[in-house]
């Protein structure tokens, strides 16, 4: 045997999974071992409940590379299907962890496995069958009260990016590529890149407006984003998501990048008349500017 592993969804790999990842390469260390996270490729309630939406906080790749910046470098990405739903811990252990070399299992503090719903207490005789040695990891307690996947997914659709990346650790992000939108914003003097994101699946804040940073071609930019439908030019009927980039005149069109939420600035409303948006967008910008030029 030459790993040890824990095992979960993982979405957004918040602060107590870091605390998880931690304590896993410290259980590894201590017996000799490789650290290996085990996670599966899409959410499992896409294939216990057919028709489920997943709300994500991390695509795959952003999963995997978080992970990564955890110090666990392998992970292994296994499909959840209807056969491996229906598995007992028992069976998931000998059919996928024993050829996967795993001599210990690190099991969260209130993790359960298996269509048996396995917790820790009813690991450890398996494990002793099997010859993996079980042990319970500690949870996580810090600044931040509580830390879930579905508290940060209340945070953002509340709007909350500044308790969200409390939770996560780092600042919410969203990766796309820039395409052709209205250009409203380009008439007021506040020209926008519209992203799309990658994936459907990622959750998109609460409408209204952010201060947020901007990365791509190996640079990071200060930058107001608008989440919502354009209320005072009533023209979509679908929500984008609109930044005007600071002190930047280029095409972004067809680009790769990624948007990183830092502070809600306000809520998204209709103004009586163009030149009153103009307004509120330059007291925007300077409240952004603000916020994000303190962090440097």
């Amino acid at each position: 045997m030459t790993s040890c592993a824990t095992i979960g969804f993982f979405d957004g790999v918040h602060l107590g999974h870091q605390y998880l990842f931690r304590q896993l390469r410290e259980v590894a260390a201590a017996r000799g071992l490789s650290p290996v996270a085990v996670t599966f490729a899409e959410h499992p309630r896409k294939t216990l409940q057919p028709g489920f939406q997943p709300r994500l906080l991390t695509t795959l790749d952003e999963k995997r590379g978080f992970i990564g910046d955890c110090g666990i470098s392998r992970c292994e990405i296994l499909a959840f299907s209807p056969d491996l739903a229906h598995l007992t811990a028992r069976e998931f252990m000998r059919n996928h962890l024993l050829p996967l070399g795993v001599g210990c299992l690190l099991v969260g503090y209130d993790h359960r496995f298996g269509s048996d719903r396995c917790a820790f207490e009813d690991c450890l005789p398996l494990g002793q069958e099997l010859g993996i040695a079980i042990v319970q990891a500690e949870a996580y307690h810090g600044a931040v009260a509580t830390v879930s996947s579905s508290v940060i997914r209340s945070l953002l659709d509340e709007g909350d990016v500044t308790r969200a990346t409390q939770c996560l650790g780092r600042n919410y992000s969203i990766s796309g590529v820039v395409v052709e939108g209205y250009k409203e914003g380009r008439k007021l003097g506040f020209p926008t890149a519209n992203l799309l994101p990658d994936s459907s699946e990622k959750i998109v804040p609460k409408c209204g407006s952010y201060a947020t940073w901007v990365d791509f071609g190996g640079r990071r930019y200060a930058a107001m984003t608008n989440i919502g439908l354009r209320p005072t030019f009533g023209n979509g009927t679908e929500t984008s998501i609109e930044s005007h980039i600071f002190d930047f005149d280029g095409d972004l069109y067809g680009q790769s990048v990624t948007l990183r939420f830092v502070r809600r600035l306000r809520d998204e409303r209709k103004y009586p008349a163009a030149g009153d948006l103009q307004r509120q967008l330059c007291a925007d910008a300077a409240t952004a500017r603000q916020i994000l030029y303190k962090e440097i």
